[in-house]
């Protein structure tokens, strides 16, 4: 018996240790990017954390390509994840989509008041198509980006519109606004501007500066279109190589991460918003009438989306539910 138990543990002290994990993530944000540095802390602390058996490599920049090409990638297992906009998503889960479609918010405030009870509904969405959700953050409202000043959705025929590849959501409600837009990746944007291929683009404040884009745009029209989404997503065959305990760590840190970045934007925004004023971007406001027109063109897509189960109906309409509670309390009236 002394023998077997000796023999025993000395397989134990001889079995492998469990092998090391690595996570390759791709995204479209630029390097030296709040959002970048704070993925890459929370990756240097999970390594620290799981004493190397679960690691971060990241490539930021588009250098993976668009998030469509990223998803493709992560299919064959040449990535594990990207951190995408939930617009990537409209065709494999439609209720990424439900914080981003147009008009939907009017605040932040607003949507940080339905983010507890909705949020679930995404991580499950997601989980059903295989994918792990390791954080969602805030990343600002869009607004359209012109050479020209625009105030109603007519004059929008008359510039060349660009819309991310992918992007049912913007495709869907500027075709229905009378526009064919110029569908183009992230990469091809500013050379596009530059040589006059598109001249207006539904961008937030930040990814403008970030990207140099608002130096070829003079105009901003200041009113949100939609709220734009963020997303680390990981494979979940590749997550659940990573024991259970390292997973705790990392969906515990990544969010402690993403929840970051959600603050940070705040602020970013508002410092974004100073920038363009400063370098001579104009805001351009809209009345009452245009403002109008523009939710009537969204109720329109919206109701056009709904027929191509681009979005969960029923959740949105639940959702349209809360956030009206929601404005009453806040004691905000309607638009």
């Amino acid at each position: 018996m002394k023998q077997l138990t000796a023999l025993f543990c000395l397989l134990l002290m001889m079995a492998p240790a469990q092998a090391a994990v690595t996570l390759k993530i791709a995204s479209l944000v630029p390097d030296g990017t709040s959002w970048m540095k704070e993925m890459r802390a929370a990756g240097n602390d999970i390594e620290e954390q799981t004493e190397g058996r679960v690691k971060f490599k990241f490539y930021p920049g588009g250098v993976q390509g668009s998030d469509k090409s990223v998803l493709r990638k992560m299919r064959i297992g040449q990535l594990q994840g990207g951190a995408l906009s939930t617009g990537a998503f409209d065709d494999i889960a439609p209720t990424a989509q439900l914080y981003s479609l147009p008009f939907t918010f009017r605040s932040l405030e607003e949507l940080r008041a339905v983010r507890e009870e909705y949020d679930p509904y995404i991580y499950k969405a997601m989980a059903q198509k295989g994918y792990t959700v390791l954080g969602l953050s805030e990343g600002g409202f869009a607004y359209l980006m012109s050479d020209k000043p625009i105030t109603s959705s007519d004059q929008v025929k008359d510039h060349k519109v660009w819309v991310p590849e992918g992007d049912q959501v913007s495709q869907t409600t500027f075709e229905m606004g009378g526009v064919d837009p110029v569908v183009l990746p992230v990469s091809d944007v500013y050379t596009s501007l530059q040589t006059g291929l598109i001249d207006t683009l539904a961008v937030n404040l930040t990814a403008a500066i970030a990207l140099q884009w608002y130096t070829k745009l003079s105009y901003v029209t200041d009113y949100p279109l939609v709220y734009i989404i963020g997303m680390l997503v990981v494979d979940q065959k590749a997550f659940n190589k990573i024991s259970a305990d390292d997973q705790v760590i990392v969906q515990a840190r990544m969010k402690q991460a993403f929840d970051t970045m959600s603050e940070i934007n705040e602020t970013d925004e508002v410092n974004a918003r100073a920038a363009m004023e400063n370098n001579g971007v104009e805001f351009v406001s809209l009345s009452e009438d245009d403002k109008a027109a523009w939710r009537d063109l969204a109720e329109r897509s919206l109701s056009k989306l709904a027929d191509d189960d681009v979005y969960p109906t029923e959740l949105f309409q639940q959702l349209q539910q809360r956030l009206d509670e929601v404005r009453a309390e806040m004691g905000s009236s309607a638009e």
